[in-house]
């Protein structure tokens, strides 16, 4: 047994629910009112077609990335990872194929970056936007406070 992979596309889209919901692997289902991130065909009989299809939705997930930076950092690998029935064994090759493409991808980019120098600006950010948010609602109490 075979099927086809998702054809290959870009995601630059304006609205994110509507980009989300052109990568492959999400759907909106009738019991949901959000859309469930882990929708893959019926498992192949063929474990190594299992595993080519999750790369190449993990491929999707990248493109998808890649086209809206804005949007890294949202929770979308998290939403992907939460849908996952990772108990359904006959299901395992595609989460394999799909992590297991991200890993290498990871390690792709990690290789160009000093992880470490990297994560302590990130710590930094958000701090700075933690402070921030802080400072904004404290001054939103004083303004509101009676004179």
């Amino acid at each position: 047994m075979s099927y086809n992979l998702p054809p290959r596309r870009r995601y630059k889209l304006a609205a994110r629910e509507q980009q989300e919901t052109l990568l492959p692997f999400v759907r909106y289902l009738p019991s949901r009112n959000h859309p469930h991130y882990w929708q893959m065909p019926t498992a192949a009989e063929n474990y190594a077609i299992a595993c080519a299809y999750g790369r190449e939705c993990a491929a999707h997930l990248l493109q998808w990335l890649k086209d809206n930076p804005e949007y890294v950092g949202s929770g979308l690998l998290s939403r992907v990872a939460r849908d996952i029935d990772f108990d359904d064994h006959s299901q395992r090759g595609h989460w394999m194929g799909f992590f297991n493409y991200l890993e290498h991808m990871l390690w792709l980019g990690a290789r160009r970056v000093r992880v470490y120098r990297h994560l302590d600006n990130q710590h930094q950010l958000h701090d700075a936007q933690t402070l921030r948010a802080w400072l904004e609602a404290r001054r939103q109490r004083h303004q509101k406070r009676p004179r």
